[in-house]
């Protein structure tokens, strides 16, 4: 028997190779000149318009494609996130109609740190029904536990958060959206 399932949420992990020290100066020389913005975090440091090309370079070279309808004109918008103990991201999503992809990259991840979690688009509706249940076993997210130098891409509009950090030390991640010119399809 096959089995088709339509209108999945995709997302693509991989490891990427940036120097981690080299990141880690860059985002700690970011963070102690921009000012923190308070739009997902809760307590923590979050800095927007992170602008280091080594990063740039190594998203752009990561984003999934497909053979038969090529990127053209990439642009990576990035922000800066570092969660202490207690600190983590509340749920939201990245959802505007310009973004291709959303993602988020790893640079420093104790043990602990805290969990990405992606939540069913679906909505609560589905959480009720049987056969969620019995294949899914009615769960409503998932979780990734995130790695160093770990890349994450997701549909922006795929809501996630991401749990408390319950170390002492710094959890320091890149967010960022993907914008890209490509030939739209008819639609039929």
């Amino acid at each position: 028997m096959e089995v088709y399932n339509f209108f999945s949420s995709p997302c693509w992990i991989n490891i990427l190779d940036l120097d981690l020290k080299k990141i880690t100066k860059s985002v700690r020389e970011f963070s102690s000149r921009v000012e923190t913005m308070k739009i997902s975090n809760e307590g923590g440091y979050q800095g927007h318009d992170f602008d280091n090309q080594d990063f740039i370079n190594a998203v752009i070279s990561s984003i999934p494609r497909r053979d038969d309808k090529p990127l053209t004109n990439e642009r990576i918008y990035s922000w800066v996130n570092i969660n202490n103990k207690g600190d983590y991201n509340k749920r939201h999503t990245h959802i505007d109609t310009r973004i291709l992809l959303s993602g988020v990259y790893y640079v420093k991840v104790p043990e602990n740190s805290g969990n990405i979690r992606f939540y069913d688009p679906r909505g609560s509706f589905i959480q009720g029904m049987t056969d969620h249940d019995y294949y899914n076993n009615g769960y409503g997210w998932h979780f990734i536990e995130p790695k160093e130098n770990m890349i994450i891409f997701f549909p922006s509009w795929l809501e996630h958060d991401v749990e408390p950090n319950a170390t002492g030390k710094d959890r320091i991640s890149i967010a960022f959206n993907v914008y890209a010119d490509f030939e739209k399809a008819n639609p039929i």
